[in-house]
């Protein structure tokens, strides 16, 4: 096999490069023990910035495949890409390995915008990384490759290593089993379970398009070859009677992949019927008593005439402070105030008490009593840009001084709605390809 195909996976050894390169960059500063969240925020994938600055959205997606969150984050993903990667890149060629890798990547995004979309608004602001969704897309073009190749897996039972044989099919048809699984049953989870399943079909979705036809049916053909004395190759006719994945194989799969179709649809008719949800955008830049200063983004969901920031948005905690208080004297969005800039000092806004969460698990309460607001509203009534002047803190007050400028407002459920039907066809499209076309792919059946 390797005389027919000598040349090494260059591409995956590339990707392994660039991902390590980044993570040391990322996490210099803690001892590469992790990345810091100051980095995850710069280069991780927001769903919301789709809304608000396409560009930087989508391209967001790319810099998130090559960041990873800790040690262990990135050494099992690049372990899971060396082990299945380099005979997809074998069957494949280089730029088809390349090809499917990224547009894997990218539909993983698709569902995990589809599906951390049924959370609430919320989930579109909190920053995911790691390349766990492309490198799912080559565990499911491996599964439909060599689904008969045997692999070692290993668990540890009571710290006691266990090991036994397992095909290839089976172990991975597990995999992809939990992710479905864990999906559902932990929706709050940190981990993007559902950018996993994604790329898994999108992985087997996409190698119609990607693979090499000429190229699988030589490695199909040695796959057969056995060598006589060490003298003479016998390449024997290929595998007469089932070719592909088995019935059981393909049942289950089908089931799983019904589990999908089912959140995807949903997604789509939620998408469909529920009432409009305005994202925003802000940015705000603060200083405190002229000496410090720093700048944030924060989001905000307008429902029903409401404003509610998403936590954790914002990264500093007088960020958060700033658009909290506004948010607090219901100063994001009035209709009564479109089109007008208005004037607020310390005499007319009364001083009030707002709690923010500068962690997932910390919670912290201030005192805030504004001097001077000055408010510019928009025509529809959002707030446009604010110069917010605030005496924070009770006994030794500081002075805050903010802006705030709107970046951005979307109604986040169209897009949803074109994602979930994206991924409503991609689920189809790796059904479809599983059940039906299996046969043209098996290098290796079960």
């Amino acid at each position: 096999m390797t005389s027919v195909f000598p040349e090494k996976p260059y591409v995956l050894y590339t990707l392994i490069a660039l991902n390590t390169i980044v993570y040391i960059v990322t996490s210099y500063s803690t001892g590469f023990l992790y990345s810091t969240t100051d980095w995850i925020a710069r280069l991780g994938y927001i769903p919301a910035l789709l809304l608000t600055k396409p560009l930087e959205g989508f391209l967001r997606i790319f810099t998130a495949m090559f960041t990873h969150a800790n040690l262990a984050h990135i050494f099992f993903n690049m372990y899971f890409l060396y082990i299945f990667g380099r005979p997809v890149e074998r069957s494949l060629g280089h730029w088809r390995f390349l090809g499917l890798y990224l547009v894997s990547g990218v539909l993983a995004a698709v569902f995990h915008t589809v599906f951390i979309y049924l959370q609430g608004p919320s989930g579109l602001v909190i920053p995911s990384v790691g390349a766990s969704g492309a490198i799912s897309g080559v565990l499911g073009a491996y599964m439909l490759l060599y689904p008969g190749t045997r692999l070692v897996a290993c668990f540890f039972l009571l710290f006691i290593p266990w090991c036994f044989e397992m095909l290839a099919g089976y172990y991975i048809l597990f995999w992809f089993a939990l992710q479905v699984l864990e999906g559902y049953f932990t929706l709050y989870s940190t981990i993007a379970f559902f950018a996993h399943a994604g790329g898994f079909l999108a992985g087997i979705a996409l190698l119609p398009l990607f693979a090499d036809r000429t190229r699988i049916m030589l490695l199909k053909r040695l796959s057969r070859a056995r060598t006589l004395f060490g003298i003479i190759t016998i390449v024997y006719p290929l595998y007469e009677g089932r070719r592909g994945l088995t019935p059981g194989t393909k049942a289950v799969f089908a089931g799983l992949v019904a589990l999908l179709l089912a959140g995807t649809a949903a997604a789509y008719v939620y998408a469909a019927t529920h009432p409009p949800v305005m994202m925003a955008a802000y940015r705000v830049g603060w200083s405190i008593e002229g000496a410090i200063s720093g700048s944030d983004l924060a989001f905000v969901a307008f429902s029903s005439g409401r404003a509610h920031v998403i936590p954790f948005a914002v990264s500093t905690i007088p960020g958060q402070v700033v658009i909290e208080a506004l948010n607090k004297y219901g100063l994001l969005y009035n209709p009564e105030l479109a089109g007008r800039r208005v004037t607020l000092t310390a005499g007319q806004v009364p001083p009030v008490t707002l709690t923010v969460q500068p962690t997932l698990y910390t919670v912290r309460a201030f005192t805030v009593q504004p001097l001077r607001l000055v408010l510019t509203y928009n025509g529809e009534g959002y707030l446009a840009k604010a110069l917010a002047s605030l005496l924070v803190g009770t006994f030794q007050p500081v002075k805050l001084s903010g802006t705030v400028s709107l970046l951005g407002l979307r109604n986040p459920l169209p897009l949803l709605q074109a994602m979930a039907l994206v991924s409503t066809v991609t689920v189809l499209a790796s059904l479809y390809v599983t059940l039906y076309r299996d046969e043209e792919y098996v290098i290796t059946p079960e």
